[in-house]
């Protein structure tokens, strides 16, 4: 009996242990089950943020403190796609207010092999399985460069640490330093980043042949109008603003139209300002991403620049026949609203500075002192000292002549970075299109204003200078004449690399209407500029004869 009750509880011992063991192993399958989440579910990721500051740059110059640094705030989120084909939003749950952060994402199927690719950045937008930065409105203050100081980090797993500060920085910081009497800065950024699974890439907002206007501009408007040696900040893209495109022709190359950041400081609103001056950020900023530089204007001197609506308006509806092909053109429209004085100038009769076709700044103002030459010529294709002179092609087709015959023959700088009267007057304005021009100026008489003769229609008076080759003054007639370079390039083939002349538009005193001269009229020759404003219309067709 003693040996059965013995068996008996060793019986039950080993249940009571095989229970136990078969409870402990449905403990852990519930576990695995509740932890492995089913096809649709959400799982919450957990990621680390390794990096020192938000924005992690120092400022060098004097007077601009030990550095700029940031702390991270409530709210803060950056985006991240996984395995190359979702985006998903990574929030901060604890962290804020010191330099280092943890962050949460909702996501499904990610696995010990998961791939990211973060994008630090607050104004990044999400296209599809892209993720977008860009640099469009921006403040001008070191609090909103947080938005536009782009870095990418990888990472992987399901706890995943994102090194920014060691990842792809995509962004160059520029400190403005400002003369007096700002109050407000345009400024035009080209060029945006997409970051895809494989890694981020510059994209032009425009094509080769796409019109400029286009491109988007923003505006940064002071409170108050600076005092000498105020400072603003702007983001761009860290490009190379002075690439060449890498499409050659006979071994040589031609220029890149489209980058660039034109900025343009104003003393008012764009519509109330009375001057101006701008240029444009060209320099090779591709290995400085993350860093910061200054551009010092505060010895900017600015400029006289009419209100937009000073501008003159002249209504032409006419029909003229282009001399030396098969075509007429056709003016059905053309609406032109001229400047009331030349670039440089305050008055109508004033002269104005002279510029090469292309340039935004005179030989005088790059230190040349061989003028209007080929080797002054900063947009000249190849050392001068080359038996041929190569010029690089910079213009783009008009908007209504984008193919045909003609399409090739008036290409157009018109409100892009090579337009002088767009960067000094701002988005306003611009340099006018041959037709354009010719709508008007072929309809003027000569006569005199305040004892400077020129050509005067619709109200508009062109007053009469000499043109500048080299160093010297040259009249292509041989007469007293009023001319201004055109923003359209004429199509004289170099080798297949670009053209070397311009448009250039206008009459002599002996002349009763208005001449153009292309052959021999070479792009690095100075003319003047008579902008007009860019919302000047002209609906042209052409037909054979």
């Amino acid at each position: 009996m003693n040996y059965q009750r013995k068996t008996m509880k060793k019986y039950l011992a080993l249940i009571t242990v095989f229970a136990a063991l078969c409870a402990c192993e449905k403990a852990q399958e519930n576990a695995l089950e509740e932890a492995t989440p089913k096809n649709g579910e959400k799982q919450i990721i957990t990621a680390t943020v390794n990096v020192a500051t938000k924005v992690a740059y120092s400022e060098n110059t004097p007077g601009g403190g030990s550095g700029i640094s940031s702390v991270w705030e409530s709210g803060d989120k950056f985006y991240a796609i996984q395995d190359n084909n979702t985006v998903v939003t990574f929030n901060l749950v604890s962290g804020a207010g010191n330099t280092s952060a943890t962050f949460e994402a909702e996501a499904e199927g990610v696995s010990a092999s998961t791939t990211w690719k973060a994008v630090l950045g607050g104004h990044a937008s999400v296209h599809g399985t892209e993720i977008h930065c860009g640099f469009t409105d921006q403040g001008g203050f070191i609090t909103s460069l947080n938005n536009y100081n782009y870095v990418v980090a990888d990472g992987t797993g399901l706890t995943p640490n994102f090194d920014f500060e060691n990842g792809e920085k995509l962004t160059y910081v520029v400190r403005l330093k400002l003369p007096a009497g700002i109050k407000c800065i345009e400024y035009s950024c080209p060029v945006f980043y997409k970051v895809e699974g494989s890694g981020a890439t510059a994209v032009f907002t425009k094509g080769d042949n796409d019109p400029y206007k286009n491109i988007p501009t923003r505006t940064i408007t002071l409170s108050s109008l600076s005092h000498s040696g105020d400072i603003v900040y702007l983001a761009v893209p860290a490009v190379n603003h002075n690439s060449k495109r890498t499409t050659y022709n006979s071994n040589k190359q031609y220029g890149n139209m489209r980058t660039g950041v034109i900025i343009t400081l104003l003393n008012n609103t764009s519509d109330e300002a009375t001057l101006s001056n701008g240029s444009v950020i060209d320099t090779d900023l591709s290995s400085k991403g993350g860093q910061v530089g200054s551009w010092d204007m505060s010895g900017w001197s600015l400029i006289p620049r009419p209100k937009p609506s000073d501008a003159i308006e002249v209504v032409t509806t006419d029909s003229f026949t282009e001399s030396d092909s098969n075509y007429h053109f056709d003016l059905t429209g053309t609406d032109t609203f001229w400047a009331p004085f030349n670039l440089g100038a305050s008055t109508p009769e004033g002269k104005g500075s002279y510029y090469g076709w292309g340039e935004i700044t005179t030989p005088e103002e790059r230190g040349r002192t061989d003028g209007y030459s080929f080797p002054a010529y900063s947009l000249r294709g190849q050392a001068p000292a080359a038996s041929t002179n190569y010029y690089n092609y910079i213009s783009v087709y008009p908007e209504g002549l984008t193919s045909g015959s003609l399409a090739g023959r008036y290409n157009t700088i018109a409100g892009g970075r090579y337009d002088v009267a767009r960067v000094k007057w701002g988005s306003a304005w611009k340099m006018p299109g041959y037709i354009e021009a010719y709508a008007t100026l072929k309809k003027a008489s000569w006569t005199t204003v305040n004892g400077q003769g020129g050509l005067s229609y619709g109200g508009m008076f062109l007053p009469g200078y000499n043109a500048m080759k080299g160093n010297d003054e040259y009249q292509p007639k041989g007469f007293d004449q009023a001319c201004i370079w055109s923003a359209d390039q004429f199509q004289r083939n170099q080798g297949g690399v670009g053209y070397d002349c311009a448009y250039m538009v206008g009459s002599t005193s002996g002349h009763g209407s208005a001449d153009w001269w292309r052959a021999g009229i070479k792009r690095e020759w100075g003319m003047q500029i008579r902008p007009v404003l860019a919302s000047s219309t002209i609906n042209v067709s052409y037909r054979a004869r």
